[in-house]
């Protein structure tokens, strides 16, 4: 294996070449890459752009967080029994990770950029590279949300990287980093407006998303505030990450439904999304309590400016009245269109007049 402190030398053939960055062949593939943004295809053709770039033996796709183990979601020409050694043994000396988790940022990565001598490095370097057959890797790190980043790791089993390698990589990196982002907002939009039956709009909605180890990933505002003013709402999770998807826990008044994401969801693979909501309710029931329910959600302030549109004061009336500003009672405005999901004073009046079962 070839020590990362020795000079590069004369690059050896690798199994997978590089191709012209102004051939046809480039182009297509970055064609492709764009024409699956926001689809389960799109880490992974990410990852074939980059090889195509950048002379190659083999690739790994891993998620990393700063709070859980490091996530394998997609390799290449990696032997399935080298997953599971780096998964169940070596992960945690993976010095990416360490990288990471010591508050790396996205960019161009190489194996002796991370060197940190100590047992861990040794374990990794002089172990599991031998194991896995790995001479040098360079790494992409792409930031989601919160903690995590995604890992987009090429790989030679003999040689090492040139200096032309490294220099195509941190070239192409803008590019390759701007497709993520443009995918990570399609898929937020997504949870936005869902396309399939079983999500139905509930970002929108006070949300929370938790990867498979239970920490957060994400959560909106709408779900802060509901959650630091119901304590129930963390029994209600702490019971839900067991359950099925589709099942459902009382907190207080309201419910909180879960969904489960498939392995290959890339904001939480294998993780779960609990939506607040509104709970069932008897046809008739205390008009005063459905209107509690429906105002959980808003601040005591946001209350008092809701009520008063609801009476249909104006912004100047309500601003006189309360002695605010226009501008802050227009910003209370705009809370609240986010927490319900709506873009107008009509549709937000329309949301709780609805929620308390009224037409």
């Amino acid at each position: 294996m070839a020590d990362p402190e020795q000079p590069r030398s004369v690059p050896l053939p690798a199994r997978y070449s590089a191709v012209r960055l102004n051939s046809p062949e480039w182009f297509a593939r970055v064609g492709e890459v764009a024409r699956v943004i926001g689809s389960d295809r799109f880490h992974r053709e990410l990852v074939e752009l980059a090889g195509a770039a950048i002379n190659h033996d083999a690739c790994w796709i891993i998620r990393y967080s700063r709070v859980a183990p490091p996530d394998v979601l997609y390799t290449k020409d990696v032997a399935s029994d080298v997953v599971a050694y780096y998964a169940n043994l070596y992960s945690s000396v993976d010095p990416f990770f360490e990288y990471w988790r010591n508050n790396g940022s996205p960019g161009v990565v190489m194996l002796n950029d991370v060197r940190s001598p100590g047992q861990s490095w040794d374990l990794y370097h002089k172990v599991f590279q031998t194991l896995a057959s790995i001479s040098d890797e360079l790494g992409m790190f792409f930031s989601t949300v919160g903690h995590c980043c995604f890992g987009l790791f090429l790989e030679r089993e003999r040689g090492r990287f040139s200096a032309s390698d490294i220099e195509r990589a941190r070239l192409i990196f803008p590019m390759l980093e701007g497709f993520h982002r443009s995918h990570l907002g399609a898929l937020f939009n997504d949870l936005r407006n869902p396309r399939g039956p079983q999500v139905e709009g509930f970002i929108t909605r006070p949300t929370l998303i938790e990867d498979r180890f239970g920490v957060d990933v994400f959560a909106n505002d709408a779900w802060r505030e509901a959650a630091r003013r119901a304590p129930a709402l963390a029994d209600a999770v702490a019971a839900l990450r067991v359950a099925e998807a589709g099942q459902t826990r009382a907190a207080g008044a309201l419910t909180v439904k879960v969904e489960v994401f498939d392995r290959d969801f890339p904001l939480a693979p294998g993780g779960r999304m609990y939506v607040l909501d509104a709970p069932e309710r008897e046809e008739e029931g205390d008009p005063d309590q459905l209107l509690d329910e429906a105002l959980s959600i808003f601040t005591p302030r946001e209350k008092e400016i809701l009520l008063l549109l609801m009476n249909g004061q104006t912004t100047g009336e309500i601003a006189q009245k309360l002695s605010l500003s226009k501008g802050t009672i227009k910003n209370c405005r705009l809370r609240m269109y986010r927490k319900t999901g709506v873009g107008s004073e009509r549709a937000l009046v329309k949301h709780v007049m609805q929620s308390i079962g009224a037409r």
